[in-house]
């Protein structure tokens, strides 16, 4: 088993589970596809059924497509601005999620084999009607074919769970006081956890949204 690390110096380094040891360094890019990294990484995901394959996003409007075979990027997606931990791949592995921190197009679907962008998910409801919300975090639902979208950031303060199926917006957590960094769904997918610059840590049943 492999777990991987990137940020400020914008590689890859990946290190074995079990003697914790550095086992390869990722850097750079394809000639002709995309160079790698220009600036700092915030997220990262392994790929669910591909192995060799790791995903990054970062500060420079870019979403690396990494092949530990290879030991370098091998392609990218172009736009999406990441800040916090807000990439993450559907369960099939056919789909991305991106959120980004920006006013509008915050949260995006691509396609995985052709990097094209297959949806935009439209974010302005509720407390961000008022005030726009940069997303810091995103992720799939889990256990259910990753049919929901969990996302919050900084602006409106707020979190949203969307339905993929429909592509609207199925709950709302609001009265954050401070910016959302982080979400995550629990392994059944039945339950949500939300925590940002508060302090607080809110878990809400999404079943009951």
């Amino acid at each position: 088993a492999l777990f991987a690390t990137a940020g400020r110096r914008r590689e890859v380094h990946v290190y074995d589970e079990c003697t914790k040891k550095l086992a390869s360094v990722l850097a750079g890019g394809e000639e002709g596809r995309t160079p790698g990294h220009s600036n700092r990484v915030f997220s990262m995901k392994f790929h669910p059924t591909m192995r060799s394959v790791l995903v990054t996003g970062g500060w420079d409007n870019t979403v690396q497509f990494w092949d530990l075979r290879r030991g370098h990027a091998v392609r990218a997606i172009f736009g999406p601005h990441v800040c916090g931990d807000s990439i993450d791949i559907s369960e099939d592995g056919l789909t991305i999620l991106t959120g980004s921190w920006r006013i509008d197009r915050q949260l995006q679907l691509w396609d995985f084999r052709t990097e094209r962008l297959m949806d935009t998910l439209h974010w302005r409801s509720g407390a961000s009607l008022a005030q726009p919300c940069m997303v810091y975090a995103a992720q799939f639902s889990k256990g259910d074919g990753s049919k929901l979208i969990a996302a919050g950031g900084s602006g409106a303060n707020e979190a949203k769970i969307f339905d993929r199926r429909g592509g609207g917006v199925v709950g709302n957590i609001l009265g954050l006081t401070r910016a959302c960094y982080s979400v995550d769904f629990s392994n059944s997918g039945s339950m949500l956890a939300v925590a940002g610059g508060d302090g607080c840590v809110r878990v809400v049943n999404v079943n009951a949204q």
